[in-house]
């Protein structure tokens, strides 16, 4: 009943609000029980999987391939003029207006974080939540609050791939979607940063998607895992490289300090 202009934008804020909601009981569970946070959102996983497969078949369910329904076109993304810059070959190219939407989100989440008040209390209730509550910070609410941007992030992740035109459904099957795992190694390529997550996301795209056209020259498909899996070892592994150089370089600075002041002692003896 809503005009194609409101339609996609509509469904876009009940994404952002259903995932909102979602991660609202993890972070309660977190905040008030202590329940670790990666346990209790794994079972919530597995809990919605089952609950979006219940709604689809009694909504939106085709019986003949066991999947959602096509997206109303009035709810379907805008391409803005995309698909005629960047064709694919013969058959109409699936680029939308997602990736502005996407690369949006992640400068709003930068400049709430980096840059109010509220983002500062987030990270240090994120950092050491006792310290937090010693400076007068609401620890709880902070947890609370990152839980549900989290969600609400996640739901819109899940709108933009469903509501882009790209020919992808919900499938009825007891198995949860990747395209959330993957976001574990693009946060950890992007080193958590809003910013860094933007570019991080576009490389593992591009490896996803020219791993997925190499099988037409008999590759496997799993070779791109593979690709994937050692870019983030080295990544970590660089990290971990970072931070032995730095507690040498702290020892040799406290060794120098020590030697200073033990001099400056038989000195003045």
């Amino acid at each position: 009943f809503l005009p194609g202009a409101l339609h996609w934008m509509a469904a876009l804020l009940a994404a952002l609000l259903a995932g909102a909601l979602w991660g609202l009981l993890p972070g309660l569970l977190k905040a008030y029980r202590n329940v670790n946070e990666v346990i209790s959102c794994i079972m919530m996983n597995y809990i919605g999987m089952y609950l979006v497969n219940l709604l689809v078949r009694s909504t939106v369910y085709n019986q003949l391939k066991n999947e959602s329904k096509a997206v109303a076109a009035s709810a379907t993304l805008p391409k803005m003029g995309l698909d005629k810059i960047f064709v694919a070959g013969a058959s109409a190219s699936s680029v939308n207006s997602s990736i502005f939407i996407a690369i949006l989100a992640g400068i709003v989440v930068y400049v709430i974080v980096s840059k109010t008040r509220f983002g500062y209390e987030l990270k240090a209730c994120g950092f050491n939540s006792d310290a937090s509550r010693y400076a007068g910070i609401n620890e709880k609410r902070g947890v609370v609050a990152s839980m549900m941007i989290a969600g609400a992030l996640s739901g819109l992740g899940g709108a933009l791939l469903y509501l882009g035109g790209a020919g992808k459904y919900i499938s009825v099957v007891d198995t949860l979607a990747a395209e959330g795992f993957n976001g574990i190694p693009v946060a950890l390529l992007g080193l958590n940063h809003p910013i860094g997550i933007i570019f991080a996301g576009i490389f593992i795209a591009y490896l996803t998607v020219g791993g997925f056209n190499m099988q037409l020259y008999d590759f496997v498909p799993q070779v791109i895992e593979i690709i994937t899996a050692v870019i983030i070892y080295f990544s970590a592994f660089s990290l971990l490289l970072r931070g032995f150089l730095q507690q040498r370089r702290l020892r040799r600075e406290e060794a120098a300090l020590t030697a200073a002041s033990a001099g400056g002692k038989e000195e003045e003896a």
